[in-house]
């Protein structure tokens, strides 16, 4: 099942970043959505296409003026169909030191932005 009714249950602040990112999908290669908001715990984002709720996906977010782009492994929590698409929630599940740094720096160097 691809859709469920989103009930908040976030535990810690986003920060609305809009970036260019590719979900890896096994049944159709790297999908490029964009990203919506961005937490030290998650992110959500918009899609074209439905992503399955519980299913994993690895994640490769493209960070303007960064040498690097964040990579994360992660379960889509919710998928709610909307009229630009799909908004997805995504929660980290693992990543590497330096994507957790990358997004440690966004959140902190952007603390005023909701």
């Amino acid at each position: 099942m691809y859709l469920s009714p989103a009930i908040e249950q976030r535990t810690h602040a986003r920060r609305h970043f809009s970036f260019d990112a590719k979900v890896l999908m096994d049944d159709v290669g790297p999908y490029s959505v964009i990203t919506v908001n961005v937490s030290r715990h998650g992110l959500g984002l918009l899609s074209q296409r439905p992503l399955a709720i519980g299913r994993n996906y690895a994640i490769a977010i493209a960070v303007p003026d960064s040498p690097r782009r964040i990579n994360a492994w992660g379960t889509v929590v919710y998928c709610d169909s909307t009229p630009d698409g799909f908004h997805a929630g995504f929660q980290f599940l693992d990543m590497d030191a330096y994507s957790r740094a990358c997004i440690d720096d966004l959140l902190t160097s952007h603390e005023g932005v909701r």
